[in-house]
């Protein structure tokens, strides 16, 4: 059963200033947030974030280390940005997952969308944690520049 978890984070910065940014920084997320995301790299002949690219992240989440293959998919007119989980540690708790950035006036609004494996799988709250913090270092990156 597909389930979802939405969550939106203020932001001050326009829309159109910070999806850029939010876009642009895609591989130096792990210099932001180095405490949660370990390592980054493009897979499969891509270089750069657009729609389509498959990329590789390394992180932390409850004191273990993970990885995830993830296929983007991009939407410049609705300044949007889906992660698309591919494989990797977390799927061995869910079926699918798919993170859903969607940049707005004022706030970044975020849905997680999951199908647990089990009946035991905890919601992804965990991630909630991580992605928020991400986003606001991205917003206190992007004001202090």
């Amino acid at each position: 059963m597909k389930n979802s978890k939405e969550f939106m984070v203020e932001i001050k910065s326009r829309a159109d200033v910070f999806y850029g940014f939010l876009k642009d920084k895609v591989p130096q997320y792990p210099q932001l947030y180095p405490e949660a995301i370990k390592g980054f790299k493009f897979l499969e002949g891509s270089d750069e974030v657009r729609d389509g690219a498959v990329v590789c992240y390394e992180y932390g989440l409850g004191g273990s280390t993970m990885t995830i293959k993830e296929k983007l998919e991009v939407n410049e007119s609705s300044k949007s940005i889906n992660f698309v989980m591919m494989e990797g540690d977390v799927l061995k708790l869910y079926n699918s997952i798919k993170y859903k950035f969607q940049v707005n006036s004022g706030y970044v609004k975020v849905d997680i969308e999951f199908e647990k494996a089990s009946e035991d799988t905890p919601n992804p709250d965990g991630y909630i944690d991580m992605i928020s913090e991400l986003i606001k270092r991205l917003e206190t990156c992007l004001c202090s520049t």
